[in-house]
């Protein structure tokens, strides 16, 4: 089962990467920087930055007031690579965005 939540803080404005013909779907990125529950060892606290697909459906129209806000995310974690298998990412494709502020 493939299946993620997760609870951050959406760097920037999402950014559209797919505009169907008819303008009715589109695709939009962003990137969620989520806090590590521990420090390293020099004592500092740092961030994952999580890239996050979301269709316009599921985004809502109030995505421009997005930035620096706190979003809980439902999804699934979709991975990508060549066929070498040395080059290789992850992302999140959400189905379910919930605004926390």
């Amino acid at each position: 089962m493939n299946n993620v939540t997760i609870i951050g803080q959406i760097e920037g404005n999402p950014q559209l990467v797919f505009n169907s013909k008819d303008g009715e779907k589109k695709l939009y990125k962003f990137t969620l920087r989520v806090p590590r529950n521990y420090k390293t060892k020099s004592g500092e606290l740092i961030d994952d930055f999580i890239n996050v697909k979301v269709w316009s459906n599921i985004l809502g129209d109030e995505y421009e007031y997005f930035d620096q806000s706190y979003v809980g995310i439902e999804g699934r974690l979709f991975s990508f690579g060549n066929s070498e298998k040395n080059n290789y990412g992850n992302e999140l494709v959400a189905n379910k965005i919930i605004h926390i502020n």
